[in-house]
């Protein structure tokens, strides 16, 4: 039986509503280099053995995003074919090297049972594993299966993974380099942070675009046209995942699009990018192909969203507005955050709420709708703060009314997360992390009002106001779900946390 050279798969923790497109790049770089690849998606099987019902697989999936998930006698028996699946996949595929995408940290507790599975059914091939949650520690949810131990619990999960000859690659940065260097023998760097993109066009030849669950029968088909961000929020751990801003040419992005339009007939796409307008010249000159070709083609108009930025006013010029209406823009997600000057001050967001009105005004002019990102919790939000995030929150009223804000997402409260930069104030000692969660459950001595409870409280007022207001809201299942798991978990030792610092207070 002859061997492929790689296989590029993706597992759950799965959000089947969208393809992935890192896969596909990686295929069509393999290919273009002469080696043989196939990508594999194996959340439509999860899915197609529950037999297409969202319910079910969505009970299944919990599994793997809970540490405490209990599953019943009829959905063990579906994970258990599942991985069955999966292990015959790859024993009647045979390959040289097998890669996982861990997507994110809910990924952690799939990866490890298959990886063991892998190991146990005696598959060669060897593991190359990437993506943003082979980056950060080992989730909650893996604990059980890896059983970390001392420093383990803090080493990087990917790193975990190969110290315990359970992986044999790790890649952490951009893969379309790494691949080539495994492929070919050669050492591979710690960190892959290519200035460019230098890759062929993406194959979708293995996709099975009919198996997925479109939104409203809507294809939202995935394009990438920049990494990195060109900020440095407190908060965020792009530039820690992605390294600095790197991006393709305008003319580059709309030739792709066009492409996937004209042959594959999808024409609503979906920025993968931190934001779509990190550079006003790559974003104007896109905007100018994309709004020429549907000038010329109405009947088959391009549609696009994705992540984006609120610019101080005078920083984004007026005529940007018309042309990425013309070339398709709608539905693009803006990260609001907070309702506080203060707040996004030290956030080092570089913008105010007033940017954020000025920006809805135009968007509402314009007809591109939006969907606004918020959280609370900051560790320098005070309760004046939180009140001035509640008036931003009856101020955008009007723009829910006209149809410009479609939704808005009041997020998880303030998590403190590796590779960010407030993970300075733990380095001085004026937040404490807890050794049980450290993510959700910590202390800032310099604003200690601000108590988990206390982000909870202020969590459960936002979503109280803009359910009476009746602003249509997402995300709220994943809030519940995490939230509830922290204190079923944890309920004891977050109390014990806090009176702890409470009475011993670290020096300023």
């Amino acid at each position: 039986m002859d061997y492929l050279d790689i296989i590029f798969c993706s597992i759950p923790f799965r959000d089947l509503d969208q393809v992935y497109s890192a896969p596909a790049i990686l295929k069509a770089v393999a290919i273009s280099n002469g080696y043989t690849c196939k990508t594999k998606d194996f959340g439509l099987d999860l899915l197609e053995l529950c037999g297409n019902n969202t319910e079910q697989f969505d009970r299944v999936q919990n599994y793997f995003a809970n540490a405490d998930n209990v599953l019943t006698t009829e959905e063990q028996l579906i994970l258990d074919q599942f991985y069955q699946t999966v292990i015959n996949y790859f024993k009647t595929n045979p390959s040289k090297y097998i890669g996982i995408s861990i997507f994110s940290i809910f990924t952690h507790k799939a990866t490890a049972e298959l990886l063991n599975l892998i190991k146990d059914n005696n598959i060669n091939a060897k593991i190359i594993v990437g993506g943003r949650g082979a980056k950060v520690p080992i989730n909650i949810t893996a604990n059980a299966i890896l059983k970390p131990k001392g420093l383990e619990k803090i080493l990087e999960f990917g790193n975990l993974l190969k110290n315990r000859k359970l992986a044999d690659y790790v890649v952490i940065g951009d893969g379309e380099d790494a691949v080539l260097d495994i492929l070919q023998g050669t050492s591979i760097k710690t960190n892959y942070n290519s200035d460019t993109f230098n890759y062929p066009l993406p194959d979708y030849s293995d996709y099975e675009f009919d198996k997925y669950l479109w939104n409203d029968g809507q294809v939202m088909f995935p394009i990438t046209g920049s990494k990195g961000c060109v900020r440095d929020c407190d908060f965020c751990d792009v530039k820690f995942q992605f390294g600095r801003y790197k991006y393709r040419s305008g003319s580059n992005i709309a030739d792709e699009m066009i492409y996937i339009a004209e042959t594959l007939g999808f024409r609503k796409f979906q920025f993968t990018d931190s934001l779509v307008n990190g550079g006003l010249k790559i974003l104007e000159e896109f905007c100018t192909i994309i709004a020429d070709y549907n000038d010329r083609n109405p009947d088959k108009i391009i549609t696009w969203n994705g992540q984006y930025i609120c610019r101080p006013a005078d920083q984004m010029p007026e005529r940007l507005y018309p042309l990425m209406a013309r070339a398709g823009a709608h539905g693009l997600t803006i990260g609001a955050e907070s309702g506080s000057d203060h707040v996004l001050d030290v956030m080092n967001k570089k913008t105010d709420v007033d940017a954020l009105y000025y920006e809805l005004s135009q968007f509402q002019k314009h007809n591109i709708t939006c969907v606004l990102l918020t959280f609370v919790g900051h560790w320098a939000e005070t309760h004046t703060d939180f009140v001035k995030h509640c008036r931003m929150i009856v101020n955008i009223l009007p723009y829910v009314r006209s149809g410009t804000i479609s939704a808005l997402s009041l997020g998880f409260p303030a998590a403190m997360l590796e590779g960010t930069p407030a993970m300075n104030h733990v380095a001085e000692k004026t937040i404490q992390l807890s050794d049980f969660n450290r993510d959700f459950v910590w202390f800032s001595e310099t604003n200690p009002t601000n108590t988990f409870k206390e982000r909870i409280l202020r969590r459960i007022i936002l979503h109280k106001l803009a359910s009476n207001l009746q602003i249509p809201i997402i995300d709220e299942w994943n809030f519940l779900n995490v939230v509830n798991v922290i204190v079923k978990q944890h309920s004891e030792e977050i109390n014990k946390f806090y009176e702890n610092c409470s009475r011993n207070p670290r020096s300023i």
